[in-house]
C-alpha cells in the first residue's frame, strides 16, 4: 500500500514540478520578449489589448455597466467575451502591455498547451505521461506557439474550446456517451463566440468526422451491409445533434451575431486579406521553417506505416489537419499571424509523432542521432524565430519574429506632440499613408501611450478609408480635414509585412497622397507647414494646413479624379455620398441603402461643429432629365421648414443646372423634383434652412425611399 502511495505521490510531484516549469518558462519568455520591445503598437497588435484594458477599466468604475457592455458586444463581429476572463488578472497586476500578454499566456496559452498534450496521448497510446509532457515541451519549441500571443492576439482562447471538442471526440469516436454530444457542441460554439474565424475550424471538425464515418462505412459494407448502414445512420444522427447543440448555444448567447454571420458574404468582405496561393504557401513555410514541415510529414507517415498511431485517432487528426490546411492555404489564404493557431496544433502533433515513432522503432546510435539532429534543429529554429536578429537561411528555418523596436521612436514622439499642438481641439487630421511603419493608428496609439488616459483621444487622426474592397472613396474625410499629413515615399502595406494585404488594395489611400504630391486642385486649399519629420527607412513626413473650405466644384473634380485612378468602385461605396459627413461617424452613416435600390438619408448633426450633414452627392447614372423621388419627414415640429436644392454637375466640377423646392411640416411629404441638363455626371442634393443658410439641430430632415428616375430628352 505504501509503495502504491509513494508512486502516486511521486507522479503528482513530478507532474507538479513540470507544470510549474511550464508556467515559469511561459512567464520568463513572455517577460523578456515584451520588455525588449520599444515601439508603438498598431492595428491588431493594439486593438485587442486596448479592448481588454478598456473592459478592465469599466469593471473598476462599474461592474454592472461592464457586464452590460459585454452582453451588448455579443451582437458585434468582435465581442468582449474573450476578454472577460482576462479582467481579474489585469485588475490584480495592472494594465501594462506585459500584464496583458501574461494574462493571455497564462489563462489561455498554457491550458491550450496542456490540452494538446492530452490529445497527443490519444494519438500516441504509449507511455502516457511521457508523451504528454514531451508534446508540451515540443510546443515550446515552435515559434508560432508564442508569436501570435506576443503580438497581442488573444485568439488562443478559442483554441482552448476547440481542443476540448477534439479531445472529447477522441475519447470515443463512436460518441457512445450523451455528454460527448453536449460538450463537443457547446465547445465548438464557444470557440466561435470567442473569435468568429473558428467557424472554419468547426467546419473542418465536422468534415473530418463525416469523412471518418464514411471510411468506416466503406470498410464495413463489404461484410456487414446492414450493420454498416445502421452505424452510418447512428453516427450521422449524433453529428447532427452536435451541430444542433452548437447552433442552439450560438443563438441563445448571440442570436443577432449568428443571424448576421449566416447572411454576410465574408469571402468577399475579406477579399483584401486573401493572398495569392504562392504567397501564402511561402508565408507558411517562413512561419515554421521547411525543416519543421519535413519532420511533421515524416512523423505522420512513419506513424501510420509502423502502426504506432491508432487508425481511428490518426484518421480524424489527419483529415482535420488536411481540411484545415486546405481552408487556410488554398481557400481563405489569410496571411496574418494569428491564423497560424489553426495550423500549429497539426504541426505539433506531427512532431510528437516523429519523435515517438523514431524512439519506438529505431535502435542504438541511429535513434539518438535522428532525435539529436531533430531536437537541435527545433531548438535553433525556436531561437531564430524569437530573437530580433535576422539570418538568411533560405526557408529551411523559420523567419525572424523578434521583439518590435522602432529606431525612430523619438521622432514619432516629436510628430505626435506637434500634431497635438496644432490641433488641440480634435481638429480632423487626414493621414495620407497606411503602412506597417506609418499610419493613423500608430500616431493615435503613440498619443495614447504618451498622454494620460483622459487626454489621449484628443488627437483625431483619420485612418480610413484604408482598403479598396472594404471601404469608400476618401472624399468626405478629406473635405472635413483641417490638416493632412503626407509621408514620402508612399506608405502602403507590403507582402513581406506581418499585417498583410493582397497587392493593389490601397488605391483609396494612394489617391490622397497623389492629390498632394501631384498638386491637384484640392491641395491648393492647403498650405505646407515648414516642419518636417524624418522617420525610419527614409520616410519624410510633411504636414499641410487647410486655408479655406474646398468649393463644391473642386470636390466634384477631385472625386472624378479619384474614380478614374481607383477604377472599380470601393467595396462599401454607395451611389449616394455625403460631402460633409462627420469624421466621428462610420462611412455611410447618413446614407443607408434599402431594398429595391432605394435609399434613406438623414441630416445628422456634426460633432464639434454647428453644422448639419446636409450635402449629398449622387454617383449613379444620370440623363438629361432626372427626377428625385422620396418621402420627406421633419421629426421636430418646431422646425419652420427646409429648402432643398438640386444641382447637376459635369466631371470637371462645372455647374450645369439647378432646381429648388421648399418643404415644411404642413406640406405634403412626397418629394418629386425634376432637374434637367446636358451630359451631367453628378447630382448634388443640398438641404438648407428656408433662408438658404445652414441648418440647425432643430431642423433634422429624413428622406425615405429616395430614388432617382432618369429619362432621355
Amino acid at each position: 500500500m505504501n509503495n502504491i502511495q509513494n508512486k502516486l505521490y511521486s507522479k503528482i510531484a513530478i507532474n507538479g514540478i513540470l507544470l510549474l516549469l511550464l508556467f515559469v518558462i511561459t512567464i520568463a519568455v513572455s517577460s523578456i520578449y515584451v520588455s525588449s520591445e520599444h515601439t508603438f503598437y498598431w492595428w491588431d497588435y493594439a486593438g485587442y489589448n486596448n479592448a481588454t484594458i478598456g473592459l478592465a477599466n469599466s469593471f473598476r468604475e462599474s461592474p454592472d455597466k461592464a457586464i452590460h457592455g459585454v452582453i451588448e458586444s455579443l451582437s458585434n463581429e468582435k465581442n468582449l467575451l474573450i476578454s472577460l476572463l482576462l479582467v481579474p488578472f489585469l485588475l490584480l497586476f495592472g494594465d501594462s502591455r506585459l500584464s496583458y500578454i501574461l494574462s493571455v499566456s497564462l489563462i489561455y496559452v498554457v491550458p491550450f498547451r496542456l490540452l494538446l498534450g492530452a490529445i497527443s496521448v490519444k494519438l500516441i497510446p504509449v507511455y502516457p505521461r511521457r508523451v504528454f509532457w514531451s508534446t508540451v515541451l515540443l510546443n515550446l519549441l515552435i515559434p508560432m506557439s508564442w508569436i501570435p500571443t506576443l503580438r497581442g492576439y488573444l485568439d488562443t482562447g478559442g483554441c482552448v474550446f476547440l481542443a476540448v471538442a477534439i479531445l472529447v471526440y477522441l475519447h470515443d469516436v463512436k460518441l457512445k456517451y450523451w455528454w460527448q454530444i453536449l460538450l463537443i457542441g457547446g465547445s465548438l460554439a464557444m470557440a466561435i463566440l470567442f473569435r468568429r474565424h473558428f467557424a472554419y475550424s468547426a467546419i473542418a471538425f465536422f468534415g473530418a468526422a463525416i469523412l471518418q464515418y464514411l471510411i468506416e462505412f466503406i470498410l464495413t459494407y463489404k461484410n456487414l451491409k446492414n450493420q454498416a448502414w445502421k452505424n452510418l445512420f447512428t453516427s450521422g444522427m449524433k453529428l447532427g445533434l452536435i451541430m444542433a447543440t452548437s447552433f442552439a448555444v450560438l443563438m441563445l448567447v448571440a442570436g443577432d451575431f449568428t443571424r448576421s454571420a449566416l447572411t454576410v458574404d465574408y469571402r468577399n468582405l475579406y477579399l483584401a486579406w486573401s493572398l495569392p496561393v504562392n504567397d501564402i504557401v511561402t508565408r507558411y513555410a517562413n512561419f515554421y521553417g521547411l525543416g519543421t514541415w519535413l519532420l511533421v510529414m515524416i512523423g505522420f507517415s512513419a506513424g501510420l506505416v509502423t502502426r504506432i498511431l491508432p487508425p481511428p485517432t490518426t484518421i480524424f487528426i489527419a483529415i482535420f489537419g488536411v481540411l484545415s490546411l486546405i481552408e487556410w492555404l488554398l481557400v481563405l489564404r489569410y496571411g496574418y499571424l494569428h491564423y497560424t493557431i489553426h495550423v500549429t496544433p497539426i504541426a505539433l502533433l506531427g512532431l510528437s509523432a516523429f519523435f515517438w515513432t523514431t524512439w519506438l522503432t529505431l535502435q542504438g546510435k541511429v535513434r539518438y542521432v535522428m532525435l539529436g539532429v531533430a531536437g537541435l534543429y527545433l531548438t535553433v529554429n525556436a531561437v531564430l524565430g524569437l530573437i530580433p536578429l535576422k539570418f538568411d537561411f533560405s526557408a529551411l528555418f523559420v523567419a525572424s519574429f523578434g521583439p518590435l523596436v522602432r529606431s525612430d521612436y523619438g521622432e514619432v514622439v516629436k510628430l505626435v506632440e506637434f500634431l497635438r499642438k496644432i490641433a488641440p481641439n480634435q481638429e480632423p487630421i487626414y493621414i495620407a499613408g497606411a503602412s506597417n511603419s506609418f499610419n493613423a493608428n500608430i500616431l493615435k496609439q503613440a498619443n495614447r501611450k504618451l498622454n494620460p488616459p483622459e487626454g489621449w483621444w484628443k488627437l483625431n487622426t483619420l485612418g480610413r478609408p484604408l482598403i479598396d474592397s472594404r471601404d469608400t472613396y476618401p472624399l468626405p474625410e478629406l473635405l472635413m480635414s483641417k490638416y493632412v499629413v503626407v509621408a514620402t515615399p508612399f506608405q502602403q502595406v507590403l507582402l513581406s509585412d506581418e499585417q498583410v494585404l493582397r497587392p493593389g488594395e490601397q488605391d483609396v489611400v494612394k489617391v490622397v497622397y497623389d492629390a498632394f504630391t501631384q498638386n491637384w486642385e484640392i491641395s491648393r486649399d492647403f498650405e505646407l507647414l515648414p516642419e518636417q519629420f524624418q522617420l525610419e527607412n527614409g520616410v519624410l513626413v510633411r504636414v499641410y494646413r487647410r486655408m479655406r473650405p474646398s468649393a463644391i466644384g473642386t470636390a466634384i473634380k477631385t472625386l472624378h479624379a479619384m474614380q478614374q485612378q481607383i477604377g472599380e468602385k470601393p467595396g462599401t461605396q454607395l451611389d449616394w455620398i455625403s460631402l460633409n459627413q462627420s469624421v466621428y461617424t462610420s462611412p455611410n452613416y447618413s446614407v443607408t441603402k434599402e431594398a429595391h435600390n432605394l435609399y434613406h438619408i438623414v441630416t445628422h448633426p456634426i460633432k464639434n461643429s454647428q453644422q448639419i450633414d446636409t450635402s449629398f452627392l449622387y454617383l449613379g447614372s444620370l440623363s438629361a432629365k432626372n427626377t428625385i423621388l422620396g418621402q420627406l419627414n421633419l421629426p421636430n415640429k418646431q422646425c419652420q421648414g427646409v429648402f432643398l436644392r438640386l444641382t447637376l454637375w459635369n466631371n470637371q466640377g462645372k455647374l450645369i443646372n439647378s432646381s429648388e423646392t421648399v418643404y415644411n411640416s404642413t406640406a405634403l411629404p412626397k418629394l418629386n423634383l425634376l432637374v434637367e441638363g446636358k451630359n451631367p455626371n453628378y447630382l448634388l442634393l443640398e438641404v438648407l434652412s428656408t433662408n438658404k443658410q445652414d441648418l440647425t439641430n432643430q431642423c433634422q430632415l429624413e428622406i425615405n425611399n429616395l430614388a432617382i428616375s432618369t429619362q432621355k430628352s
